[in-house]
């Protein structure tokens, strides 16, 4: 059923209110298919409350209905561009999982054969990296994901949804600490490299990297323990050109799991 206001209490809105509204409708308009019934609906009802606001009292109100009326609005990415200049007025941060459509997944595996790689994510606080991260894994096909100490696990819905169903298809397992799970992997015969950065530690491409391997990341603010540093082969950094010292750790996997396996 299509979003609505009655007209009377429409026209009371403060301008915040107005943005609201309006976004909350367009946002359902455009979670319809283009030419169904409930996007027509939609369609009118948001053309009707522009109308209103050409009238409002508030000057601001009235601007944005002039604004909005004037932008073309024939296709869906028309609709997408006035849901960009809503949040933008109303300052709204919406996260990637909450927009993105992606292209029909591939039905099977793209590559059979590739380097026994893992990854071990350390500590992390943010549920939304490990399920990018996750989703790095599956598209360059880690062996197995580790999560450790109080990392997310899939289980976390904030970290399933934002992992896109790539936590379906990659092979994971949770541990208590961290130093048991290198102790294990060390056994298994992989080389432990640890990002982190230090003085220590060597730029990734100028490295000869061995597999089989671990990709070992740390909390976003404090980074790798001490005892994990220690444990580990060698400690690798990717070199920065700018002022920031440090990248997030989702674009750090991303980088680390592409020069390991398409090395």
């Amino acid at each position: 059923m299509a979003f609505s206001i009655p007209p009377q209490a429409f026209q009371s809105f403060s301008f915040k209110q107005t943005l609201d509204s309006l976004w909350r409708l367009a946002s359902q308009w455009e979670s319809q298919p283009w030419q169904g019934v409930e996007s027509q609906k939609n369609a009118k009802a948001f053309a009707s409350y522009l109308n209103i606001l050409k009238v409002h009292e508030n000057d601001q109100c009235r601007n944005l209905a002039l604004e909005l009326m004037a932008m073309p609005l024939t296709e869906a990415r028309d609709l997408e561009k006035i849901i960009m200049l809503l949040e933008r007025k109303l300052e709204k941060d919406i996260p990637e999982q909450d927009f993105l459509i992606s292209t029909e997944d591939a039905p099977t595996q793209r590559r059979a054969e590739l380097p026994i790689v893992h990854l071990v994510l350390d500590n992390l606080r943010s549920s939304f990296n490990v399920g990018s991260l996750f989703r790095s894994a599956e598209a360059f096909g880690i062996t197995e994901v580790h999560l450790c100490g109080y990392t997310a696990t899939p289980k976390n819905s904030k970290t399933a949804k934002s992992a896109l169903g790539a936590d379906q298809w990659v092979k994971w397992r949770y541990w208590e600490g961290t130093l048991d799970c290198l102790n294990f992997l060390k056994k298994e015969g992989l080389t432990l490299y640890a990002f982190e950065t230090c003085d220590e530690a060597k730029p990734l491409r100028s490295c000869d990297l061995k597999t089989p391997a671990a990709l070992i990341l740390g909390n976003e603010r404090y980074g790798l323990a001490s005892p994990v540093l220690k444990r580990a082969d060698a400690l690798l950094e990717i070199p920065l050109a700018g002022r920031k010292n440090s990248l997030n750790v989702g674009v750090c996997g991303a980088l680390a799991m592409d020069a390991f396996l398409n090395s």
